[in-house]
């Protein structure tokens, strides 16, 4: 009888969850809740931090897009970002959040397309050169280039080697030389530019686009002939495609062409004006993988904030409005925004 009235012991089980299943399991939170994980302990931050959970986490985002908005006021820039709908609705909406950056105290004012998650600003007019990350709120300054002058720098991921790279085209030093290359990979550990080969000389890069590790943008050679300038960031080479010139004009985009076999497509599609349908006149901003062109207007408040889709395919348009959700700085202002297409949150520690 008194074993029976002994209180039975409690046993308590511990089970540690795989390190591998962990990680799995942190892939597939929302970016921003990573952030706040990696801030807990220098522990969590390399944890968070190791190569096999970068890219695992970037190969999840690739399936779920998003759209970034860059929002310049005055000296001040916010990047905001949503879901990217895949089959958008007309007169839909969808909710902006944004992302709490840290930027250095000169901030350079254009902001390229982003890569893989990387966004790099930099000016014309001043020697700095910002890589940012919106989803960790990091950014680095670049080192200078020692040259005569920058024509253009451009952002590119190599989808080989999985690294960062920044091209930059200057003026040689010494009169009689063409221009001068250089590149400079993030993931090195020390920023440090280093020439690469020489190409044959042409104007400054315009409309610039990456399509799986090539750059492609448009330029001039001899000021007449125009062509798009390819530049792979894995072999670091360049190459020439001959443009027509009825195509000088074009904007580059991804159309589900293999941009690897370089062989013209010609498509006619008749676009109806938009101005005509929707009452006002807008601005293209790109293509989605799935194939709509989206077009934004000129001047954007945070309480009159759209997009437009319009389907080649269907030949229809819906308009999507954008509520932007943290933007007190921009209550009843005016602003200019920059609208990214397929935009893929990256957990990589700058």
């Amino acid at each position: 009888m008194e074993k029976l009235k002994q209180k039975k012991k409690k046993v308590s089980y511990s089970y540690e969850i795989p390190y591998d299943l962990l990680l799995d399991i942190f892939s597939r939170v929302p970016a921003k809740s990573i952030a706040r994980f990696s801030c807990l302990s220098k522990s969590w931050r390399s944890k968070l931090g190791l190569p096999y959970f970068t890219e695992l986490f970037l190969t999840k985002s690739l399936a779920r897009p998003r759209l970034l908005f860059a929002i310049k006021d005055n000296e001040d820039l916010f990047f905001f970002s949503s879901p990217q709908p895949q089959n958008p609705v007309d007169k839909s909406s969808l909710v902006a959040t944004r992302y709490r950056m840290n930027f250095p105290k000169y901030l350079p004012s254009r902001v390229c397309p982003p890569h893989s998650g990387l966004v790099f600003l930099h000016s014309r007019g001043r020697k700095e050169r910002v890589i940012c990350n919106p989803v960790t709120g990091e950014s680095i300054t670049l080192p200078k280039v020692y040259a005569r002058g920058v024509k253009r720098c451009f952002l590119g991921y190599d989808p080989i080697n999985k690294q960062f790279k920044v091209l930059c085209t200057t003026r040689s030093r010494y009169e009689g030389r063409s221009e001068t290359y250089w590149v400079l990979t993030l993931e090195t550990g020390k920023l440090i530019w280093r020439r690469t080969m020489e190409c044959i000389p042409h104007t400054d890069g315009y409309g610039e686009i990456c399509i799986n590790g090539v750059l492609y943008y448009k330029a001039h050679i001899d000021g007449s002939s125009c062509v798009i300038v390819c530049f792979d960031f894995s072999s670091e080479k360049f190459s020439f495609i001959k443009l027509h010139g009825k195509m000088l004009h074009g904007t580059l985009i991804n159309y589900k062409e293999d941009a690897g076999k370089r062989k013209w497509c010609k498509r006619i599609s008749v676009l109806l004006s938009l101005h005509d349908k929707l009452g006002i006149n807008l601005d293209k901003v790109g293509m989605t993988g799935a194939g709509e062109i989206v077009f934004v207007p000129p001047y954007r408040k945070p309480d009159l904030f759209y997009i437009v889709y319009y389907n080649i395919e269907r030949k229809t348009f819906a308009r999507v409005n954008i509520d932007i959700h943290g933007s007190e700085e921009l209550k009843d202002r005016t602003f200019v925004v920059t609208t990214f297409l397929d935009y893929v949150e990256n957990m990589k520690f700058l």
